[in-house]
């Protein structure tokens, strides 16, 4: 890629990442969409690790999933030993004694990239079929709307690294 095109990339991924939580979560939504049809199947085959972990959300309540995407999309290397849980104090206690219906952003952080971008592919490829779909009603803010318009002129490489970036 041309150092041109690396800035166009670049500048969208600093874009991206000043986004508020739930406008990055839907902006990767609406980016999946688009690019689902050019990327290979075979490129993003899932490991058992992202399966196991795309599992674990669809088991969730809608809620609870909206949550753990929430938390998950900012997860790092650094966030170890973080579990999400219910922000319902006394179900958080539950599930901690219980250990079910948490995500453990460890287990997505320590992913590399490619299986980070199969995890939010799969996702994408569920929304609305066992994995919370973007609201009907939703319309996108200025932000998104400016994001993907700079992502439209990005070829498909572009676009992957893009996301590789923003994961």
């Amino acid at each position: 890629m041309t150092s041109t095109n690396m800035d166009s990339v670049n500048k969208s991924v600093a874009a991206f990442k000043q986004l508020d939580i739930d406008d990055r979560l839907a902006a990767l939504a609406l980016i999946y969409q688009e690019v689902a049809s050019a990327v290979p199947a075979n490129a993003l085959q899932a490991s058992p690790q992202v399966s196991g972990l795309v599992a674990k959300i669809q088991k969730l309540s809608q809620q609870r999933q909206v949550d753990a995407l929430r938390d998950l999309l900012p997860a790092t290397r650094n966030d170890q030993n973080e579990t999400t849980l219910d922000p319902n104090p006394s179900k958080a206690l539950t599930e901690l004694i219980s250990g079910g219906n948490t995500v453990p952003t460890s287990e997505y952080g320590s992913m590399p990239t490619e299986s980070k971008l199969a995890f939010w592919y799969q996702i994408a490829q569920k929304l609305g079929n066992g994995v919370v779909g973007i609201p009907s009603d939703y319309h996108p803010s200025a932000q998104v709307t400016e994001l993907l318009s700079s992502l439209k002129s990005l070829d498909t490489d572009q676009k992957v690294s893009f996301l590789t970036q923003a994961l």
